[in-house]
């Protein structure tokens, strides 16, 4: 990892849930089960994979692909609270506390995705130590990154929690396999995750458009420069 890579790691860390060991940090024998429980299946973006109010009957592997988690007011007005990436495990919160969904779970592009029944998790979680352990670290570190999150984007103004999305979302992308500086999202989405206006986020982009630090290709935004997007994030701290 280079320096300026590792400044920008270490910048948006604490913003970053990455609970994929839940599922391949596991024994022989449980990464076996899982094998044989769990199939891989293509999904569609846009497609919605549990929504908000239903009650679970599993969690969702995203094995390879993006996701976003949000909630949307009886106005029709979403929110979105967080973007999964690639190994990254949703859904399986509802199935301890047995409650209903506080979000939705839609795939922001086409990914392979694996079912988790009830059934199987809660096999896992009763049998398998190893898994448990992972569980109770995975739900500590959510805990933390949803008050990072809320503290973050309710005190910073737009700009700076455009900033902080963009290089959350490059890294994001970067890890499952794009290139670096290169996210395939909608500014509508952007808009969603950042917690403004469309017109608001696509002013803010066109600033740092100006700046040559942005660039809009159709979904693609394309970010030449992460480090000067790390000095605006870190100019007012």
């Amino acid at each position: 990892m280079t320096e300026p890579h590792a400044r920008i790691v270490r910048a948006i860390q604490p913003y970053l849930l990455q609970n994929e060991f839940l599922l391949t940090d596991l024994p022989a024998a449980d990464l076996d089960f899982l094998q044989k429980t769990v199939k891989p299946e293509h999904r569609k973006r846009g497609e919605i994979l549990f929504r908000q109010g239903a009650f679970p009957k599993g969690a969702f592997w995203l094995i390879s692909g993006k996701a976003k988690i949000f909630q949307e007011t009886a106005a029709g007005l979403r929110q979105t609270l967080y973007v999964y990436s690639d190994g990254d495990l949703a859904g399986y919160r509802q199935i301890i506390t047995e409650e209903v969904y506080a979000v939705s779970f839609a795939l922001l592009e086409d990914s392979v995705v694996g079912f988790i029944s009830n059934e199987t998790f809660r096999h896992l979680l009763h049998n398998s130590p190893v898994f448990a352990r992972h569980v109770v670290a995975a739900l500590a570190r959510e805990f933390t990154i949803w008050m990072n999150r809320m503290t973050a984007f309710a005190q910073f103004p737009v700009r700076r929690r455009l900033v902080l999305a963009l290089l959350i979302l490059s890294e994001q992308y970067r890890r499952s396999g794009a290139l670096p500086g290169v996210l395939t999202i909608t500014r509508t989405e952007l808009a969603e995750y950042v917690g403004t206006s469309l017109e608001t986020v696509v002013r803010a982009l066109n600033g740092l458009k100006s700046a040559g630090l942005v660039r809009v290709s159709g979904r693609k935004i394309l970010l030449p420069d992460l480090e000067g997007l790390l000095g605006l994030l870190k100019e007012v701290e």
